[in-house]
C-alpha cells in the first residue's frame, strides 16, 4: 500500500523527548537519498514524517486521529527514555502498531538511561516455540550529544528504512561528501592559494609577537617577583613566581631556571621577618585582628569602617562602613573564620568574611542584650537579659539557650570570650563563671568580682588569669588546670617554667615559676610603657611597648626589632603570622614559627657524626710547599714541618697523584691552592689579588684578579666560575673566561668557606662576623637561606657545603654534628609548595 507518512513518531510530551523527536523528524525529512540508490530503488526522497503536535493539533478526536496516522505510517520510530514505558499512550501506539502486523517495522531510538529500562515491554520480548524470551531490538543510540550523535545515526534511520546495509550507506555517505568536498575545494583553491601566502606571513608576525608579549610577561613576572621578595612581601614574590611559571609554560623549560630561582628566593623567609605588609597606601589603622585561620586580617578605620586584607597578598578584599560594635573594640571575626560580626547592644549583622555580603541581620530577644562583641566557635552570641539572666543566643535558629546557674537582678552580666569561641568566661560583680560554650555549661565558679584586671585571658591566650586579692592564678585556658600563683602580674610561657611580668614599666622581668626569683630584667627600655607579652614557645617572647620586639629567652637575644620608625598600634597574631598596625600607617606581617606547614620557612635539622667526607666537594685545597721568591713553604704534619727542594724555585702541590708546579706573582700569601673538581683551574690567594692558573698549560698565572680593598679568605669553583670570600660582607663571583665580574652575594663579613652544589645551582659562603651561613641561587645571585651559626670561635673547625643531590645545605661543626637545612630541588614540588602557600 501507498503511506502517508514515512513514518509516525512516539514520544512523551517532556522537554528532552519533545527536543529528540523534533532533530529525528528534521533529520528524516530533510535527508537526501544518493542517486544511485534512488535509481536502484525508485524512492527519490523519504515522506513526512507523522509527530501529533505538528500534524493534529485541532484535532476534535484524537484517539481516531492517532489510529489513522499510526495506519498511514510505514515505519513506527519510538523515542526511547527511562519515562516511556510509564506511558500509556506511548504503549497503545506500540501495541495498535504492532496489531497493523507491523511488530518488524518499529525502532527504538534511544535517547537516555539503558535499552532494558527505556524499551517499551512489548518490543522487548518475542514468543518462540521454547516461550517468551527477551529480546534487544536494532536501535539508533542518541545518548550523549544529540546534535553530534545524529549525524551518524539519522543514516542508520535512513537505512532501516530503506532496507538498506547502513554501513553501505556509510560508505555512499562519505563518498558523496568527499565528491562535494572537492567540488568546493577546487572552486575555493584558488582564492586560498591568492591569500595562503600572505596569511602564512601574517600568522608568523602574530606569533613572534604573542610570544615575544609571553617573553617579556613572564621576565616582567620574574623580576617582581624577586624585588617583592627583597622587600620583605613574600606572599606577592610567590604570586609574581606563580604568574611567571604559568606564561613560561608556552616555552617549555626556557624559564624554569629563574622561575625555580624566584620561588626559592621567596621560600626559605627567616623566623619572625616580614613575609608582607598590607596594601592600604600607608593608612592608619586603629586596630587590626587576623583570623584563627591566618587567611584574613581586619582593620579598624578612625572613621569606623572596616577594611579586610588578604594576609597572603595584602590586597584589600572590602569594606564595610560605619561598622560601629559593641565597645568599638577590635574587630571581630568569628573563631570558625566564616563570618566579620557587628554586634551591638541588641542588634547582630554577619558579613561573608571572604567577600563582605550580609549573610545575616538580626535583632535579639526582647528583654535581652549582647554582653561581648564576638561569637562562639558555633557562632552563637554571649548575651544577658534584664533580669540578669545569662545565656548564649543563635542568630540563625533564633534559639535561645540559658546558662543555668548565672543569675543577678541587680547587677548586668558581662562576658569575654577566648579567641577560639570555645572557653569564655562571665562575672555578675560578686562571681565569675568560666564556661564550655559548646557544649553551654558552666566548668567553674569563682568566688572574685571583676575590677580591671582581676580576671581576663593573658595576650597570648595560653592561659586565664585571676587576682584573688592577694595572688595571681593561673590557670590553663582549656583544661581550666591551675598551674601557677603568684604575686606578679604577667604572662606564663607554656611549659609553666618562666613567668614574664610587665609591672607597668618599661621593661619586664622574667621570674622562675618554682623558686619565684627573677632570672631577668633586661627588658628594652625605649621610655614607653610595656603594653602586652606573648608567649610564642617556651624561649620566644614579644613584647609589644610602641616598638616590637622579640626575644629568645636562653641567651636574652633581641631576634626581631621593628625599630623607632615602626611603633605600633597593639599587635595580634595566628598560626604563622603576626600582624602589626603601625602608627606611622600601614601594617605589617611577619613569620612566626610553627610546626604545621602552612607558610614558607626554612626546616633546620641537627645531626650527628658528620665529618667533611659527607660534603659533595666541588672545590678542593693544598697546601703549596717549596722555595718561592725568596721564601720557603712548608708542609706541616703532626708538629713537624715539611717542604721540597726543586732544581727551580716554584710550588709544588698534588692533586690525583700528579705533581703541579706553580709560579704565583708575588708569593703565595696563605699558602694554599684551590683547585676545582676537575683540576682545570687553581687559584691562589695574595692578600687582596688572586692569581688563576690553568692546569698543563704553564706554571705562570692566566689571569690576575684584581683586589677589591680588603683582604681574600677563600675560593670555590664551579665549571668556569669563581666565587671568592673576603673580610668585607660581599662574596664575589667571576668567570673565568673572560675575567669578568658576574655579580656579588651578601654573605656577611669575614667569609671563610665556600662551596658550590654539585650542580652547581646553588653556592653556600660561611660568615664569621655575621654569624651565619648564607646559602644562594646563583641563578640570580638571590639569598635564599641564612643559617643562624653557633660555637663561631671555632669556625676555623668548621666545614660547609652541600649533600650528593645538592638537597641538604651542610654546617659541620668542630664536635662533628650538624645543622642541616632542607632544600627543594624539583620545580614542580616548589610550585605546588607556593600554591599551598598563597592558597
Amino acid at each position: 500500500m501507498e503511506y502517508t507518512y514515512s513514518a509516525f513518531i512516539s514520544y512523551r510530551h517532556l522537554p528532552k523527548d519533545i527536543t529528540a523527536a523534533k532533530a529525528v523528524q528534521k533529520a528524516l525529512e530533510t535527508y537526501r537519498i544518493p542517486r544511485d540508490i534512488q535509481k536502484r530503488t525508485g524512492i527519490k526522497k523519504l515522506n513526512r514524517c507523522f509527530r501529533d503536535q505538528d500534524e493534529l493539533p485541532l484535532a476534535d478526536d484524537l484517539g481516531e486521529s492517532i489510529v489513522k496516522a499510526l495506519r498511514e505510517s510505514e515505519w513506527l520510530i519510538v523515542i526511547c527514555t527511562p519515562d516511556l514505558p510509564k506511558s500509556k499512550w506511548c504503549c497503545r501506539e506500540v501495541e495498535t502498531f504492532i496489531e497493523l502486523g507491523r511488530k518488524d517495522r518499529i525502532i527504538p531510538v534511544l535517547v537516555d538511561g539503558e535499552p532494558k529500562d527505556s524499551y517499551p515491554p512489548q518490543i522487548s520480548y518475542r514468543e518462540t516455540a521454547q516461550g517468551v524470551e527477551e529480546v534487544e531490538p536494532l536501535a539508533a543510540d542518541l545518548r550523549g550529544s544529540l546534535k553530534k550523535q545524529l549525524k551518524t545515526e539519522k543514516m542508520r534511520l535512513a537505512a532501516r528504512m530503506l532496507n538498506l546495509d547502513f554501513n553501505d550507506l556509510k560508505k555512499r555517505e562519505r563518498e558523496r561528501a568527499l565528491r562535494r568536498g572537492l567540488v568546493l575545494v577546487s572552486g575555493a583553491f584558488a582564492i586560498v592559494a591568492a591569500f595562503a601566502g600572505y596569511a602564512l606571513y601574517q600568522n608568523g608576525l602574530l606569533t613572534e609577537e604573542r610570544n615575544q608579549s609571553a617573553r617579556n610577561a613572564t621576565e616582567l613576572l620574574i623580576e617582581k617577583s624577586v624585588r617583592s621578595t627583597s622587600e620583605g612581601e613574600i606572599g606577592s614574590g610567590l604570586t609574581y613566581a606563580l604568574q611567571a611559571y604559568e606564561s613560561s609554560r608556552l616555552f617549555d623549560d626556557e624559564y624554569d631556571a629563574p622561575v625555580l630561582a624566584a620561588l626559592e628566593t621567596a621560600m626559605y623567609p627567616e623566623p619572625f621577618s616580614q613575609i608582607g605588609s598590607l596594601k592600604d597606601n600607608g593608612v592608619l589603622h586603629r586596630m587590626a585582628t587576623i583570623s584563627n585561620d591566618g587567611k584574613f586580617i581586619a582593620c579598624r578605620q578612625s572613621d569606623w569602617s572596616l577594611q579586610v586584607y588578604n594576609s597572603v597578598t595584602g590586597d584589600r578584599l572590602y569594606t564595610l562602613r560605619d561598622h560601629r560594635s559593641l565597645w568599638n573594640d577590635a574587630p571581630d571575626i568569628s573563631p570558625d573564620c566564616r563570618y566579620v560580626s557587628q554586634i551591638t547592644d541588641n542588634e547582630i549583622t554577619l558579613f561573608d568574611v571572604a567577600d563582605g555580603t550580609q549573610v545575616l541581620t538580626g535583632t535579639l530577644p526582647e528583654g535581652w542584650q549582647a554582653c561581648w562583641r564576638g561569637l562562639t566557635l558555633i557562632n552563637e552570641i554571649p548575651v544577658w537579659s534584664d533580669e540578669g539572666k545569662a545565656g548564649l543566643y543563635d542568630p540563625f535558629s533564633k534559639e535561645l539557650h540559658i546558662l543555668e546557674g548565672i543569675s543577678r537582678e541587680d547587677v548586668p552580666v558581662k562576658a569575654a570570650l577566648h579567641r577560639s569561641g570555645t572557653r569564655g568566661f562571665w562575672y555578675d560583680g560578686t562571681y565569675t563563671y568560666l564556661v564550655d560554650t559548646v557544649n553551654r555549661e558552666i566548668l567553674l565558679t569563682l568566688d572574685i568580682s571583676y575590677h580591671g584586671t582581676s580576671c581576663e585571658y593573658t595576650d597570648d591566650g595560653l592561659y586565664f588569669r585571676y587576682w584573688d586579692g592577694v595572688l595571681y592564678h593561673y590557670l590553663r585556658w582549656d583544661t581550666l588546670e591551675e598551674v601557677c600563683q603568684s604575686e606578679k602580674f604577667g604572662s606564663l610561657s607554656p611549659d609553666e617554667k618562666i613567668l614574664a611580668s610587665r609591672s607597668g614599666s618599661d621593661r619586664f622581668t622574667l621570674w622562675d615559676v618554682s623558686s619565684g626569683e627573677a632570672i631577668s630584667s633586661e627588658g628594652y627600655n625605649c621610655l614607653n610603657e610595656v603594653y602586652s607579652l606573648y608567649f610564642v614557645d617556651d624561649d620566644t617572647l614579644i613584647a609589644s611597648h610602641g616598638e616590637v620586639q622579640i626575644y629568645k629567652l636562653s641567651t636574652m637575644e633581641v631576634i626581631y626589632h621593628s625599630g623607632e620608625d615602626r611603633m605600633t598600634y597593639g599587635l595580634d597574631f595566628a598560626p604563622g603570622r603576626l600582624v602589626m598596625p603601625l602608627r606611622s600607617g600601614g601594617c605589617l606581617v611577619n613569620l612566626l614559627p610553627e610546626e604545621e606547614d602552612i607558610l614558607p620557612h626554612m626546616t633546620l635539622e641537627t645531626r650527628q657524626d658528620y665529618t667533611e667526607d659527607d660534603l659533595f666537594g666541588t672545590t678542593s685545597c693544598f697546601p703549596l710547599v717549596g722555595n718561592w721568591q725568596g721564601a720557603v713553604y712548608y708542609l706541616w704534619i703532626d708538629g713537624e714541618s715539611f717542604t721540597v727542594n726543586f732544581d727551580e724555585p716554584g710550588l709544588a702541590y698534588i692533586f690525583n697523584n700528579e705533581e703541579y708546579i706553580l709560579h704565583p706573582v708575588n708569593g703565595a700569601g696563605n699558602g694554599f691552592v684551590y683547585v676545582s673538581p676537575d683540576g682545570k683551574w687553581q687559584a691562589v690567594i695574595r692578600d687582596q689579588e688572586v692569581d688563576i692558573f690553568r692546569a698543563g698549560e704553564q706554571a705562570e698565572p692566566v689571569m690576575t684578579i684584581p683586589g677589591n680593598g680588603y683582604q681574600r679568605l677563600c675560593a670555590a669553583f664551579y665549571g668556569d666560575i669563581i666565587a671568592l670570600g673576603s673580610y668585607v660582607e660581599n662574596l664575589v663571583l667571576y668567570d673565568l673566561k673572560t675575567g669578568d665580574c658576574i655579580g656579588t652575594v651578601k654573605t656577611g663579613a669575614m667569609c671563610t668557606d665556600i662551596q658550590f652544589s654539585p650542580d652547581g645551582k646553588h653556592l653556600i659562603g660561611l660568615s664569621g662576623m655575621s654569624e651565619q651561613a648564607v646559602v644562594a641561587n646563583t641563578e640570580n645571585l638571590a639569598v635564599i637561606m641564612r643559617i643562624p651559626v653557633t660555637e663561631i670561635r671555632m669556625i676555623n673547625q668548621m666545614a660547609v657545603g652541600f649533600n650528593e643531590d645538592g638537597t641538604e645545605a651542610i654546617i659541620i661543626y668542630h664536635d662533628g654534628h650538624a645543622d642541616v637545612a632542607l632544600m627543594n630541588q624539583d620545580l614542580r614540588t616548589l610550585v605546588e609548595k607556593a600554591q599551598k602557600y598563597t592558597g
